[in-house]
């Protein structure tokens, strides 16, 4: 799946690699496993969602982005994560429900795009800020 590059895109990169997963204890926690993974240099994205492990659902969205430099910014268990992008990066990051992962994708996205937040909020779109992708787990609240 192709989505516009962004400026931001290595500082966002960077900020979501560490700590962006829900739920996270074990690398198999129980449930239903899911990530989205970025390519920085084609600009293209995957997501999996229903995997029996973290490793699983990891594996599955660097395959399906299909780039040789895709890096996963955001797993998760039992919930939804939401791909965000503004004209000056892309971010993810995940939540129970997709309401919770689209703010917190927003809120992600505002570290490099601070007018982002105001996509949130119904406010006027100055960033370009928008929601690319949103992935649930079956089981998401």
């Amino acid at each position: 799946m192709k989505f516009m590059g962004r400026v931001g895109f290595a500082v966002a990169m960077t900020g979501l690699a560490v700590g962006s997963v829900l739920g996270a204890g074990s690398a198999n926690a129980a449930g239903l496993h899911a990530a989205i993974a970025v390519s920085g240099g084609s600009w293209v994205y995957g997501v999996s969602a229903n995997a029996a492990s973290f490793d699983d659902a990891i594996a599955q969205a660097v395959a399906n982005c299909g780039a040789a430099d895709c890096e996963v910014l955001a797993s998760w268990a039992n919930g939804c994560g939401a791909l965000a992008e503004s004209n000056e990066g892309v971010a993810a990051a995940s939540g129970p429900n997709r309401a919770e992962a689209e703010r917190a994708a927003y809120q992600r996205l505002a570290e490099i795009t601070p007018t982002a937040q105001l996509a949130n909020v119904g406010s006027a779109n100055l960033s370009g800020a928008r929601i690319v992708e949103v992935v649930c787990t079956s089981n998401a609240r």
